[in-house]
């Protein structure tokens, strides 16, 4: 295992390229809609638990971008780091999938082609934030999805990596009843997207990333010690904080929840 966690983190060291911070605004908003997220999983005792916090979705005319709610707007909130929330652009550059996302003590930029999945469409119907949504079908990440989208709102865009339908996607559930992405409220806003990669932002492999991601959180000694991979060398810097550690400028919660992958 430690083998194979090595090798997976030298393949992605080999790709990386230092990004300069950059905070460039990229497009304008159509409309932003706001997102709960919850997973259903367990803590180190075996306890069920729930994981949630709030997304933000921004969707301009060819692209879109999910971040944390809080990290929106303009909140610096260490409960929010210490879920390494994502921030993915659809769309951009054209054509593909950016996301930063972190494995402490290190962030990651990921680029990948954006692959729609296969949506099934359905005749069923729900009203979500006062609009009409239909069903919909689909796999994506490796896991299967039902999601209700609004063609009043007229955008291929949802919540996170999700996209090919046409409409907003207001709520997605996997299969397995573990995610669930629900919209909370959409508004026409105009406000810019901007494209910001940290300084020290590691470039790798789509794929690659999500293999270390889930081997490093999926490891069975997360739960209980959840700094079992980091090497004494990798460590910049340490702060000790109520119930957490900061290692440099990334926060790491010292009792997470069982990890639960939204994509393999």
């Amino acid at each position: 295992m430690k083998k194979r966690l090595t090798f997976l983190t030298i393949l992605c060291m080999l790709s990386i390229i230092v990004y300069g911070q950059g905070k460039d605004s990229i497009a304008h908003t159509l409309l932003v809609a706001e997102y709960d997220y919850i997973c259903h999983t367990s803590n180190a005792e075996g306890k069920e638990v729930n994981v949630n916090y709030g997304l933000t979705l921004q969707v301009a005319k060819d692209m879109a971008c999910t971040m944390g709610r809080k990290r929106h707007d303009g909140e610096n909130d260490k409960s929010e780091q210490l879920l390494y929330v994502p921030t993915t652009w659809q769309n951009y550059p054209q054509g593909k999938m950016t996301s930063v996302e972190t494995i402490p003590p290190y962030r990651y930029l990921t680029e990948e082609k954006i692959t729609e999945p296969k949506w099934t469409l359905l005749a069923e119907h729900d009203t979500i934030c006062g609009r009409s949504c239909q069903k919909a079908t689909g796999e994506y990440g490796g896991r299967k999805w039902t999601v209700w989208f609004a063609e009043s709102l007229p955008t291929r865009f949802g919540p996170w990596r999700l996209s090919g339908l046409p409409g907003l996607i207001m709520r997605a559930v996997s299969e397995d009843g573990i995610h669930q992405f629900e919209c909370r409220k959409v508004e026409a806003v105009k406000e810019a997207i901007t494209y910001s990669v940290p300084d020290d932002a590691v470039r790798c492999k789509r794929d690659q990333f999500v293999k270390l991601r889930n081997r490093t959180f999926g490891n069975a000694n997360y739960l209980s010690n959840p700094t079992y991979y980091i090497k004494p060398a990798e460590i910049e810097s340490m702060t000790i904080m109520d119930g957490a550690v900061l290692l440099g400028s990334v926060p790491i919660d010292m009792k997470p929840a069982k990890f639960q992958p939204l994509d393999y």
